[in-house]
């Protein structure tokens, strides 16, 4: 039997296959077109082609929290200046560091400044950040903003701003010293921030990844870690400008024992002096003796030395105050200082009082109330509006100030921190 080779079998049977496709010339042309013209370098192969991009995890920082720039100039005005008295420290940033013309291109948690969520074309949240984290309206908490009776069931948009906010502090973290303002606003934040902290210590937890440096709040700050000292109830106090209290300092003072120094009367000092009883403004001279006063308040208070901690900017503050006659003090003959009140923040005919000490050999003795009631009235003078806030539970200073005329107006909360 006649053998054929692989290659003729081949060339015969495609020579009349073709042969027979060329006899039907339509269908001859249905395969070219249909088949061979489909190049396999034009195909692409599909282990190649490209996924769609997962969906990004949702974050409501990046998507409700801006820098407030001059855009918003108008509205941060009218929240400030709407309602002075419990804002005067933003008031002051705000005079002192004026808007950006636009947000600087950086990540948001290292800007210190105002920060806000609008609605609309409306601020309706603003929150001053730095190292005093202020917050100056919740739209969670603000009755007047419009739709705002949504905002405590979660997913409303006041629950989104303020769980943003919150989770731009545990941003912020270990830069932080404080948090104080109006109690409505700090405390929704506050205990948020302790929840997304809590939470985030859960497999199951649905908080969203924190962006741009910090992986997750698992690896961010937790702030209940780090709370000095936390004091939810501070009662916001005001001093009428038409409380009379002369009857208060005008009063001899009460016999003291004979080894204490009498207080100094202003009026024997050998310069002129703003005075009102015992209590005067402070002068340059008396700048090395109120440092010590100062500090000495501000460690029983806070917690911690304030010279070790900030040093000359300590001592800056304290010198600025004293040059634009903001401190009323009252000393003894040899010129230590035995009380001080400072107008710490001011604005305007508005000032919150601050820094209210008396030294602790005089504690007691009933001078108290005749030596604030000089002080306040002297620093009225100035400011026509006085405010302080004051812990709830220190009884004492709640006494001297409801005995001097002050009236609750308000509440303040603060959260200190030990960084």
């Amino acid at each position: 039997m006649k053998m054929l080779c692989p290659a003729a079998t081949a060339y015969s049977w495609s020579t009349r296959f073709w042969a027979r496709i060329s006899a039907h010339s339509h269908l001859y042309l249905f395969m070219f077109t249909h088949f061979f013209s489909r190049s396999l370098f034009r195909r692409r192969p599909r282990h190649s082609q490209k996924a769609p991009p997962p969906p990004e995890p949702h974050d409501p920082l990046k998507h409700q929290v801006f820098v407030l720039d001059t855009h918003w100039r108008d509205g941060l005005e009218d929240i400030l200046f709407g309602d002075p008295i419990p804002n005067l420290y933003p008031i002051e940033h705000y005079v002192a560091v004026p808007l950006p013309e636009s947000a600087p291109r950086i990540p948001l948690q290292h800007y210190q400044g105002f920060v806000g969520c609008a609605r609309g074309d409306t601020l309706c949240c603003v929150v001053l950040v730095g190292s005093n984290v202020v917050p100056v309206r919740l739209c969670c908490a603000y009755e007047e903003v419009p739709g705002s009776s949504d905002c405590t069931s979660e997913g409303s948009v006041g629950a989104l701003h303020r769980d943003a906010l919150a989770q731009l502090l545990l941003q912020v973290g270990a830069r932080m010293d404080s948090i104080f303002g109006e109690s409505d606003y700090v405390m929704p934040l506050w205990e948020r921030m302790q929840q997304m902290a809590e939470e985030t210590e859960k497999p199951t937890s649905s908080v969203p990844l924190l962006h741009m440096i910090q992986p997750s709040l698992r690896d961010a700050y937790d702030p209940r870690l780090c709370v000095l000292s936390e004091r939810p109830v501070q009662p916001l106090l005001y001093l009428p400008p038409e409380e009379d209290l002369s009857g208060l300092y005008e009063a001899p003072l009460p016999d003291l024992p004979v080894s204490l120094p009498r207080p100094q009367d202003p009026l024997e000092l050998d310069r002129p002096v703003e005075s009102r009883g015992y209590a005067r403004l402070a002068t340059v001279e008396d700048e090395g003796q109120l440092l010590v006063a100062a500090a000495a308040m501000f460690t029983e208070e806070v917690g911690f030395d304030p010279i070790a901690r900030y040093g000359d900017g300590y001592r800056a503050r304290l010198h600025g105050l004293i040059r634009a006659k903001r401190c009323a003090i009252v000393t003894d003959a040899s010129g230590r200082v035995i009380f001080k009140a400072d107008a710490g923040i001011a604005s305007l005919d508005t000032a919150q009082v601050q820094g209210v000490w008396m030294h602790p050999d005089y504690r007691g003795l009933g001078l108290a109330k005749p030596f604030f009631a000089a002080a306040s009235q002297v620093l009225q003078r100035r400011y026509r509006h006085l405010s302080l806030y004051v812990n709830d539970y220190n009884t004492a200073a709640m006494a001297l100030y409801s005995g001097t005329g002050w009236v609750p107006i308000g509440r303040f909360s603060t959260i200190i921190f030990e960084n």
